[in-house]
């Protein structure tokens, strides 16, 4: 490969892998991109969850445990958390959703958080599960205790 093959391949792979957080929440392409925690395969977009820096890079997470343990080590400034709406898998800013916590919620890595458009979903689910009704500021407030 010429040198100017390579830079001109250099430069599309840069501009095509890259991503605003402005532009809202990120690509994941299930079954093939991986988590930054835990290294494996992301596959369910219900659990899928990601983040934005404000440098501009983009995280990307099997589950919102694991989402929050890479945060609670890295502590980059987060300028948006993403989360996928457990019924639906509509991307939600963590400022609009409801997070249910329970053993019973059966989670990729085995956190058992999820997150929820409405109150009327949450409330539902914690009837199902036994669960508890969170925050996300709770949430966070409760996985930094246990770290």
């Amino acid at each position: 490969m010429t040198r100017r093959a390579f830079l001109v391949l250099a430069l599309a792979t840069t501009v095509t892998g890259c991503q605003s957080v402005s532009e809202g929440p990120p690509e994941i392409r299930y079954g093939r991109d991986t988590c930054d925690q835990c290294g494996m395969v992301i596959s369910e977009a219900r659990f899928a969850v990601a983040y934005g820096t404000r440098r501009g890079d983009i995280r990307r997470f099997d589950e919102i445990g694991d989402m929050l343990a890479f945060y609670s080590v890295h502590r980059e400034d987060v300028a948006i958390f993403w989360v996928h709406d457990y019924d639906t898998g509509e991307w939600l800013e963590t400022d609009r959703a409801f997070f249910v916590f329970s053993r019973a919620l059966q989670t990729p890595m085995g956190h058992g958080i999820v997150a929820v458009a409405s109150r009327e979903q949450a409330d539902r689910l914690v009837g199902q599960t036994a669960g508890e009704l969170l925050t996300f500021a709770e949430v966070l407030a409760r996985f930094a205790k246990k770290r």
